[in-house]
């Protein structure tokens, strides 16, 4: 007995004939019957009164379908469950330190990858390598190569800090900038969070720079930079994001704080699950 021909019984009895049931199925109507009188055999009972154009299940058969039913639908059941842990096997976490890397990435991987889902999160607090190794992701993205055992960390993209200088400031006459060449004057800056965001953070702070944050929406930070001429910031790889306008400049910055090679890090046990990730990030570039 198989479940071929529990399958092909279910729908004798419910069609009531066996060229009905065999229409359904692309076979003859004989390999039909052969197939019913052979589980029939196996039973070692009948399972249909026949008349002269239609077959109805007997009591026997009754009770055959019932255990049919429910056999049948256990095995729906276990093909679906597998199908979930499958699918649970394509899915990625992702732990990025950085909104304009995050951006950058996924949606790229996911146009690369469309079967593989994505649960992607900005993450702070520089605790990577428990990250890992509690298994809450899969793979983090971080400023800095992480070490540990059973870590495997590997360069991934390089990114970097522009300034962007409205048409009418002096600051357009330099060459890369520092944020200690800034004046007293404002900053504009999504309030998103962030490596970038925390480095700005840092040397405004322990150089008692004159230069005040201003953050806001992101969207209302957009408009105030296509609007406005505070000063604002932006990475290589948030550009594609961002449109400031034709009446700006970017200019590099050259503090070493904003400057950075993000490292792609995971469980050395972990290869196979992130394969994929690894093997797309070889070949993506910024535009």
């Amino acid at each position: 007995m198989d479940i071929i021909q529990l399958e092909y019984f279910r729908i004798i009895a419910e069609t009531q004939s066996l060229t009905k049931a065999a229409e359904h199925f692309h076979v003859s109507q004989p390999a039909m019957s052969t197939m019913l009188k052979k589980f029939e055999d196996e039973l070692g009972v009948e399972l249909f009164d026949r008349s002269a154009n239609r077959i109805y299940l007997n009591q026997t058969g009754k009770i055959a379908l019932i255990h049919a039913e429910n056999i049948l639908a256990s095995v729906e059941q276990m093909k679906n469950d597998l199908l979930s842990a499958a699918r649970r096997n394509l899915s990625l976490s992702i732990a990025f330190c950085d909104p304009g890397v995050r951006w950058f990435c996924v949606p790229r991987f996911s146009v690369s990858n469309p079967e593989i889902n994505i649960k992607d999160e900005l993450y702070e607090d520089g605790r990577y390598t428990e990250l890992l190794w509690e298994r809450a992701f899969d793979i983090t993205v971080t400023p800095e190569k992480i070490e540990g055992k059973g870590i495997q960390s590997l360069p991934f993209l390089a990114d970097r800090v522009y300034l962007s200088v409205p048409s009418d400031s002096k600051l357009r006459e330099f060459q890369s900038i520092s944020l200690k060449d800034i004046p007293a004057q404002p900053l504009l800056y999504p309030q998103i969070g962030g490596h970038f965001l925390a480095q700005i953070e840092k040397v405004i702070s322990e150089n008692n720079l004159p230069i005040t944050l201003v953050k806001n929406d992101y969207n209302i930070t957009q408009h105030l930079i296509r609007t406005t001429n505070f000063l604002a910031t932006i990475s290589t790889l948030s550009m594609d994001l961002r449109n400031d306008g034709t009446h700006r400049t970017l200019i590099p910055m050259n503090d070493a704080e904003l400057n950075v090679i993000y490292h792609i890090s995971y469980l050395k046990t972990n290869k196979e699950k992130v394969r994929k990730f690894l093997d797309w990030a070889k070949t993506v570039k910024p535009s």
